[in-house]
């Protein structure tokens, strides 16, 4: 009965719209699912607001260029097929000027989208070299944060990172993919933050129980990365490394292909550089027998048309 009772103080879907109508200090759009604008809110935000001034809109795309209009179409699919938010960037002129704008597109009620919009010109007039240090900077502090529970594991991210960046250089990827998969690598296992000590120092084997709640790590760090728009290309690493290529992996159970490129390199550094190390419960292995295991675990465990470059790789150092 007192779950009965609660459920019907429940804010209903105007008074939810109202609360973030009032909370939210920017422009906001509430769209259906054809694009139609329904209501919007000006606030303090981006001067996109001049644009829904004129009356004659009706839709998203009447105020936007095409390619914006693509962008919120390809945004409203992703929503579609479950994703809980979607981002996207876009430059409009208003007034004569240029501003940079991101979006953030969000299912709301009765096939409604809810957009909030931020003005991010500042950002993208900076020097390439400002960004860049600022993103780094911030990464290394989110890292800190495991870090400081667990020594080992900033030198094990040192040495994944470095390992899963020249197998990359091996095959051939670009100096921008190198950028995202160094991110990707140093905060990896971010989400382990969010895991209980006894359960991630646990020096024997855990439970199926532990495994259940261990697992969840990936996902934890989709959860606090998801929203950092320039970590979305990074993003495939720490929530996919622990895939495998014949989808018994987790938390996805991606197989194949399916799973990113970058999070099937990251996979090789990551689990060679486990077996080489000791743990709390086994002597670190050979090279040779970590070797061994990795070509056994080629089409299993791993993209059997990367294994060659990497045990080459490894070989040579």
């Amino acid at each position: 009965m007192q779950t009965d009772l609660a459920l019907t103080h429940l804010p209903n879907p105007e008074q939810r719209l109202n609360a973030m109508f009032q909370a939210f200090d920017g422009l906001m759009l509430v769209l259906d699912n054809n694009g139609m604008i329904l209501d919007y809110k000006a606030g303090n935000g981006p001067q996109l607001y001049i644009l829904t001034q004129k009356k004659s809109f009706a839709k998203f795309q009447d105020f936007v260029p095409a390619d914006v209009w693509q962008k919120y179409k390809n945004a409203l699919h992703e929503l579609r097929n479950g994703s809980k938010v979607v981002l996207f960037e876009y430059m409009l002129e208003v007034l004569k000027d240029k501003f940079w704008y991101e979006s953030r597109l969000v299912p709301f009620a009765d096939n409604q989208n809810i957009m909030f919009v931020r003005d991010i010109t500042k950002y993208k007039k900076s020097s390439h070299d400002e960004l860049t240090l600022a993103y780094d900077k911030a990464i290394e502090s989110w890292s800190q944060a495991l870090y400081l529970r667990d020594q080992e594991t900033e030198d094990h991210t040192r040495r994944v990172t470095d390992m899963a960046l020249s197998l990359a250089f091996r095959l051939g990827l670009s100096e921008t993919d190198f950028v995202h998969i160094k991110r990707g690598s140093i905060l990896h296992d971010v989400g382990k933050v969010a895991i209980p000590d006894n359960i991630l120092f646990k020096t024997s084997s855990l439970t199926d129980e532990e495994w259940v709640i261990m697992r969840r790590h990936p996902l934890i760090a989709a959860e606090i990365l998801g929203p950092i728009h320039y970590l979305a290309p990074a993003l495939p690493i720490p929530r996919s490394h622990h895939e495998k290529w014949d989808g018994s992996g987790y938390p996805d159970g991606l197989a194949g292909e399916s799973i990113p490129l970058f999070a099937r390199i990251f996979a090789f550094a990551d689990v060679y550089d486990a077996l080489t190390s000791d743990r709390p419960y086994r002597r670190a292995w050979s090279r040779t027998e970590a070797i061994a295991y990795i070509v056994e675990q080629s089409g299993v465990h791993f993209d059997p048309s990367i294994t060659p470059t990497f045990i080459r790789m490894i070989s040579e150092s």
